[in-house]
């Protein structure tokens, strides 16, 4: 069963992210999961900084001492992560009526998701995380690691989600962007939402192609093309028609797909206000 796998932290997003989750899975019937990673840092984890710098026996009574403390620790975020996901999982019971399974693993975030999440799933990540909230950074140091490392589609969102109804893919005529609005076409999820094609160009024949390939597949589509710089123009028309979704492709040369590798889906990713699905 497909499934869509909602990341869980103690961070402002973490609502967010599990309604953001459970939506989907209302939506397309897949499997809703939530996943918490304990990568909490044991207290013996400098202690190769100054054992060489003891006597034995100290070092030896130090290593008693740290090992009960490691256990506490241990026995504390273990309980800390089951009321977290317990109070998540009632939360999604009340609100959508769907029951969620848990995913618990223990070590680094970023190795660990890379191991649970398959091809096929959906990923629910927040913008910042529970470090990043602290130090009031606008994007978690997570995030764009896990967009790059994880194999399948990631939808970030903020402190807030509201369902979208509609979302905006900015086309242009590359093979990376044709090979992401057939897996626009075949998606799950987007089918169901309105479709706005932005094209920013001096060619806006060339959306009659698309246009016609995502009508056919049944979709419901907008078209519009406009000149100017390709980020503004995505942000001012997703505020301009309020539109909630904004989809990127990851990973190609073209100005417009190239996530996290070009100024222009950095700045979209920095600047937008709604949440961004990226797709792979």
């Amino acid at each position: 069963m497909k499934r869509v796998i909602a990341c869980i932290d103690s961070s402002p997003c973490v609502n967010a992210v599990a309604e953001a989750a459970a939506w989907i899975a209302k939506q397309t019937q897949r499997q809703l999961v939530l996943l918490q990673v304990l990568d909490y840092y044991p207290a013996s984890y400098h202690l190769g900084e100054i054992s060489g710098v003891i006597g034995f026996e100290s070092n030896a009574m130090l290593l008693k001492e740290l090992a009960e403390l490691e256990q506490k620790q241990s026995e504390l975020a273990l309980n800390y992560s089951n009321n977290l996901l317990n109070h998540i999982t009632e939360m999604i019971q009340q609100k959508y009526g769907l029951t969620a399974s848990h995913l618990q693993e223990k070590g680094d975030f970023l190795e660990q998701s890379f191991n649970v999440l398959r091809d096929d799933d959906i990923a629910i990540i927040g913008r910042v995380g529970e470090r990043s909230a602290e130090r009031n950074k606008p994007i978690g140091s997570n995030v764009e690691n896990f967009i790059r490392g994880v194999n399948c589609t990631v939808m970030t969102v903020g402190e807030k989600f509201q369902p979208p109804t509609q979302f905006i893919f900015a086309y242009e005529y590359s093979p990376t962007c044709v090979n992401l609005m057939k897996r626009i076409a075949q998606s799950d999820l987007l089918k169901l939402l309105q479709c706005h094609v932005l094209y920013v160009g001096d060619h806006p024949e060339i959306l009659n192609e698309p246009a016609q390939y995502l009508r056919d597949a049944g979709l419901d589509v907008v078209m519009e093309y406009r000149y100017g710089d390709v980020a503004e123009n995505i942000l001012e028309y997703q505020i301009e028609h309020e539109i909630q979704l904004i989809v990127l492709g990851a990973f190609s040369h073209s100005k417009i797909h190239q996530f996290f590798l070009g100024s222009v889906a950095t700045t979209i990713f920095r600047n937008s206000t709604v949440p961004l699905l990226v797709v792979k």
